[in-house]
This record gives structure tokens, sequence and C-alpha cells, in this order.
């Protein structure tokens, strides 16, 4: 009996030390790590990185709120402005609950000003940004100062203010200078806009230069892509077709290096495989916390057992805790074949949907198709760009080996 025992009380130590928290989260160097792998338009080895994280389970909701958060920064530097909210919305339900001082509060102000900024919701973004102003710029670091003041310049360039857009701009670029040399592109293309506006060719073209050359030397495809759109749009202003066309051609030759589209659609459909690998963690971890705690509890009835079993004199409770031992097992094999049976159900499931010839997400756009909606009006559904939907739409014509939208009107019962 004392080897049951014995034997027991290991188990319930190896249970104990399978809960207790992982090493603290270094919150610095992460953030470090995702910001170089975004500027390197690595964006998916950040988002494989941040996923793992959270899947791990062994964050405290600190951590978990700093990695929600860089997940949202992440999909902000490829545009993908919904996605960067949701994130960011995820990240303040549980930043909320921390201390007002706590220094993640104050970076999502910023960068829901951003998100919103880059959605062209910018009474939304003006609001957030008038917030910051009242707190005098309370931010740690510098560049994100450089960003508010560019989007209140834009603001300004908006209402056709060039004076104080302008300054406005020199402040960002004096801080951004100092900050990040590399980020400077931001605020030159933005200077590019107002100069163009104020029919200073002369100076766009300046400025051009400035900004490309520093996007080659720090290697941000991005920014040359940024600064070549502006500086074609700015020629088209100024009706400098001939020279718009040249600057034309390179934009659509860094787009292509850029690939953003595919990115960002890759980047959907492994959120979804994370979403659902979290949600069989939460399941198995669920099992284990029943399973400990009935463990622990299993262990004490048999010491209690112990106990009545050393005398002689209480037959009456020795019964009784035989009959309780005995329920025991049969409640914890009960839970473990429940467990088993989920866990075979949610395989399964997923056996089907890796079995079947289109992704989910092609499901999804293929019902917006056979419901008759447009690329646009799909595009629009899914909150995704038409290019992203013509990408699917060539993928699910191949692999269900349709000619075009006719023929899959014709075979559309098959499927």
């Amino acid at each position: 009996m004392n080897k049951k025992i014995t034997s027991y009380l290991v188990i319930v130590l190896l249970l104990l030390f399978a809960f207790l928290p992982a090493k603290n989260l270094n919150i610095n160097a992460l953030e470090k790590e995702i910001i170089k792998y975004n500027r390197e338009g690595k964006q998916k080895v950040s988002q494989k990185k941040l996923s793992d994280l959270l899947f791990s389970g062994n964050l405290s909701k600190e951590e978990e709120a700093n990695v929600l958060f860089y997940l949202a920064a992440t999909y902000r530097s490829v545009s993908d402005n919904m996605m960067c909210i949701d994130y960011l919305n995820k990240s303040y339900a549980i930043a909320k609950e921390l201390p007002k001082g706590n220094i993640l509060r104050m970076k999502l102000d910023y960068e829901y000003a951003f998100a919103y900024f880059d959605n062209k919701e910018y009474d939304k973004a003006s609001e957030i940004m008038n917030k910051i102003v009242a707190q005098n710029y309370q931010q740690v670091i510098p560049e994100d100062q450089s960003y508010i003041l560019i989007q209140e310049g834009y603001i300004f360039l908006r209402n056709k203010k060039y004076d104080r857009a302008e300054l406005k701009y020199e402040q960002a670029f004096d801080i951004m200078k100092t900050a990040n040399y590399c980020n400077l592109p931001i605020v030159l293309v933005k200077m590019m806009e107002l100069y163009s506006q104020k029919r200073d060719i002369e100076k766009v073209e300046s400025l051009y230069a400035e900004s490309m050359k520093i996007s080659k030397s720090c290697n941000i495809l991005k920014y040359e892509t940024f600064t070549a759109s502006e500086m074609e749009k700015a020629y088209k202003e100024n009706n400098l077709l001939g020279k718009a066309y040249a600057v034309s051609v390179k934009v659509d030759s860094l787009r292509k290096l850029e690939n953003l589209d595919n990115k960002v659609s890759e980047m959907h459909v492994i959120d979804k495989e994370y979403l659902e690998k979290k949600e069989i963690l939460k399941n198995k971890i669920d099992f284990q916390e029943r399973l400990g705690a009935m463990g622990i509890a299993f262990v004490f009835l048999c010491l209690i057992g112990y106990s009545f079993l050393k005398s002689k004199n209480l037959k009456i409770e020795k019964l009784k805790m035989e009959e309780e031992i005995e329920q025991m097992k049969e409640d914890l094999n009960s839970y473990s074949e429940s467990f088993y049976f989920n866990e075979k159900s949610v395989t399964s499931e997923l056996s089907i949907i890796n079995s079947d010839k289109l992704t989910e997400r092609q499901k999804d756009l293929l019902k917006l198709m056979a419901d008759g909606l447009s690329n646009k009006e799909i595009a629009e559904k899914l909150f995704i760009t038409e290019s992203t939907v013509k990408y699917h739409i060539k993928n699910i014509y191949s692999i269900l080996e349709l000619k075009d939208r006719k023929d899959f009107f014709k075979k559309i019962n098959k499927y």
C-alpha cells in the first residue's frame, strides 16, 4: 500500500510541475526582433514566432497583450489595417486591466492612431491624436512621436494649410533623423506630397532622390516602393506624363519584388491554422486540469482510505472508502475516454478539412462567387484586395479544372 501511495504522490507532483509558469519573456528583445523582421519584409517569420508564443500558453496576461500588439504591428506593416485593428482590440481587452502607467497602454494609443490613419479613418485617428497631444506625447519611443507629427501635418495638408503642414513635417524629420535614420523615407514621402501640391516639382524630385538613397542603403524594399509610387503620383498631378510613365515601370517592378498581396493572403491562412491549433490546445489543457484535480482528489482519498484500513474496528468505513475509490477510478476512466473521443473528433474534423481540394478561404470565396458577387464585392466581404481575390480564383479554377466563371456555374452543383 505504501508503494501505491508513493506512486500517486509522484504523479501529483509531476502534474503540478507541468502547470508551473514558463520563464519570463524578454519583451524588449522580442520587440527589436519583430521590428527587424518586418523591416526586412519577413512578416511571415514575425507572425510564426508570435503565434508560437501565443500557442505555448505559457504567457502572463501582460506578455500576451504585448504579443498581440506586435501581431497588430506586423499586419500594419503589410497594410492589412483591418487585421491590425482586430489584434489591437484583442490586446486592448487585456491591457485595459493593467495599471494606467503601463507602457503598453500608451503604445496602444499610438498604434490605434496609426492604423486608423492608414485606413483613412481620419476622424477616429484625430480623436486619438488629440488625446496623445493632450498628454504631451507621453511615449518613450521618439519615432512614434515623429509619426504622430507626420499625421498632424497630413491633416493640415488635407485642409490646404501648407505652412502648418510643413512645420509639422520638419519637426517630424528632426526627431526621426536622430531616432531612426532608416525610417526617414516615411517623412520624406509626406514632404514630397506637400511640395507636389505646391507645384514645386524640383523640390519633390530632390526629396525623391534622398528617400530612394536612404531606402536602398537600409535595404527596405517597402520604402522604395512607397517613394517611387509617390513620385509617379506627383508627376501625374503636375501633368508630366512622360516622367510619370518612366517611374510607373519602376513601381511595377518593385511591387512584383515585394509581392504584398500574396504575402497577406498567406498570412491569413497561417493565422487561421494557428487559431485551430489553439482551440485543440485549449481542449487538452482543460482535460489536463480536470484530470489533475481528479488525480489529487484520488490520492487524498487513498490516503484517507489507508488510515481507515489500519483500523480493524472500522470495517464499514473501509467498505465505503473502497466503493468511493472504485467510483473515482471509474470517473477517471470516464474522463480519459471522453478526452480520447473528443481528440479523435477534432482530429477527424481537421482531417476532413485538410483532405478537401479547397482551403477554407477558397471555400468562403467560392460560396460568394456562387451567390453572384463580383470580384470587388468579394474583396469587400472578405476584407482583402481584388488582386488577392483574383489570385484565389485562379487557384480554384486550377484545382477544380474549370475554364472560367461560366464553366464554374455549369458545374457548381457537383461541388
